[in-house]
């Protein structure tokens, strides 16, 4: 592989635009296998499809393209990567997440950070925090060959990330993740869940019995769904108006009136840095307001025809994920999964955290014998020893 490979794939988590690269991925997609290829081509083409059904058609149809494309190509980097080791290197980069989250949210927060506010980061989420806690802990346990001190320390960073971003999808996603890991013969999993349920449970006793840290103890608050139930009936009206193609990708923010009503807003945790939308902004900060739900998502954005594909593509991916058998991607595809249900965690372009879902998945086709090593798509073609892979 070229010897630049693991300091950018390192990279990619502090600075994710470097994902972008991922497009050149899709000509490793040459050699898939044929149940791949109709499967890929279904959800491309029905996402194409629904777009000509929205309110929208044109700037559907470019939308639709460029995010089916960007999903391909980070598949095609998964397949030739191949191995889950190179999954590894982006646990570095989320190291540097979890220490630049904790230091300025003890900055900014002081004492309140143990009280009742929630991590902060200068452009990560609360949620994306979580999940990357979550995601790093599954890579913690589950890529072979890290050291032990890394893999010990990178993890307990994440440990508490989790913790302090009280994000209840991402505990949901570490632990659906880590149990189906276990059921395919992951028992580093199921040690691991163990320990870690044992001190969350410790975690959740302490901070509840104190009345302090109040994200640990919003993860006991099940009841409230912070204003999700709103979300999921402007998705709902969304799919009723336009229900063969939705609104049209990255357009359903409207319909999302108890979020988009309140005008153009960042990410909380970077309102509590100082940071404002810019006037430039505005007119398009309906964009990147999501459903919290996969479905109800694709639903309001898609449509049938638009829901059918992404039905088709997870099917497929699911598929290649638990025929490979290979406990770190059946972990990372049913805990994402998991999480859909309150998030979008699959969506594209994200802080990395979607891409990085892709590109397992991606592994788990050339895995599961369902695309060729990428090495043996371009061999013959490329006489540069240095892009075929290891």
């Amino acid at each position: 592989m070229p010897r630049w490979l693991p300091l950018y794939l390192a990279l990619v988590p502090v600075f994710p635009p470097l994902y972008l690269a991922a497009f050149a991925g899709l000509r490793f997609l040459r050699g898939l296998a044929p149940l791949a290829r109709a499967g890929l081509g279904a959800f491309l083409g029905l996402e194409l499809l629904a777009a000509l059904f929205s309110p929208r058609p044109l700037v559907s149809l470019v939308l639709a393209l460029l995010r089916g494309l960007f999903v391909l190509g980070l598949l095609g980097i998964g397949v030739w990567l191949k191995d889950r080791r190179w999954l590894g290197y982006p646990l570095y980069g989320y190291a540097v997440v979890y220490l630049v989250a904790l230091v300025v949210s003890a900055r900014v927060l002081g004492p309140a950070l143990l009280h009742w506010a929630r991590l902060v980061h200068p452009y990560y989420t609360t949620v994306s925090l979580g999940l990357a806690g979550a995601v790093g802990i599954l890579l913690a346990v589950g890529v072979p060959r890290l050291p032990r001190w890394f893999r010990l320390g990178a993890g307990a960073l994440a440990f508490v990330v989790l913790l302090l971003a009280g994000s209840r999808g991402a505990v949901l996603a570490l632990f659906v993740g880590g149990t189906a890991a276990a059921l395919v013969g992951g028992a580093r999993y199921l040690k691991a869940l163990g320990g870690l349920g044992l001190l969350t449970g410790l975690a959740l006793f302490l901070a509840e019995s104190e009345r302090k840290v109040g994200a640990i103890t919003r993860l006991l608050n099940l009841k409230n769904l912070s204003g999700r139930d709103k979300v999921w009936e402007g998705a709902i009206a969304a799919f009723q108006a336009h229900p063969l193609g939705g609104a049209g990708p990255y357009q359903l923010g409207p319909y999302l009136e108890h979020l988009y009503r309140s005008g153009c807003h960042l990410w909380v945790a970077a309102e509590r840095l100082g940071l404002r939308c810019p006037d430039w902004l505005a007119p398009f900060y309906g964009a990147w307001l999501i459903a919290h739900n996969l479905v109800l998502h694709a639903l309001g954005e898609t449509g049938i025809l638009g829901t059918l594909g992404w039905l088709v593509l997870y099917l497929l991916v699911g598929y290649a994920a638990v025929r490979a058998r290979d406990p770190l991607l059946v972990a990372i595809f049913a805990g994402y999964l998991a999480m859909s249900l309150v998030d979008n965690p699959t969506l594209v372009p994200s802080l990395s955290l979607a891409e990085l879902f892709w590109v397992a998945m991606g592994m788990a086709l050339a895995a599961s014998g369902l695309a060729v090593a990428g090495e043996q798509v371009v061999a013959g073609e490329v006489d540069q020893p240095g892009l075929h892979p290891a």
